[in-house]
């Protein structure tokens, strides 16, 4: 199986544009907030990817475990940018959106 064509890898990358897009616009007093969502962003997708690398279950599920809490991550990094005023409802809908779907894929996947 090619799992880079699953739905999760491309959810994944689709969460990744998402939040480039946002950080590109973020004044410089919000970096530790860009930081925070790029680096959860990209977990979800690289866990994602080492656990469909690993043999055993135990260790596959260990990194979709970690996948799932990358994702939800980035859902409350999108709700704090959004308190802040920095992050329109919109994008706020469509990131919470694909974060909710990937980790609802993830749980069923594992």
């Amino acid at each position: 199986m090619d799992y880079r064509t699953t739905r999760i890898y491309v959810r994944s990358l689709e969460l990744i544009d998402l939040v480039a897009q946002v950080i590109r616009r973020l004044l410089p007093g919000f970096a530790f907030l860009a930081d925070q969502a790029r680096r959860s962003a990209s977990s979800v997708t690289l866990n994602y990817m080492e656990g469909c690398g690993r043999l055993g279950v135990a260790d596959r599920r260990r990194f979709f475990h970690i996948a799932i809490g990358s994702a939800m991550e980035t859902s409350a990094t999108l709700d704090v940018m959004h308190r802040f005023n920095i992050l329109p409802a919109q994008e706020l809908r469509r990131g919470q959106d694909l974060c909710d779907h990937l980790v609802a894929m993830l749980r069923r996947f594992r």
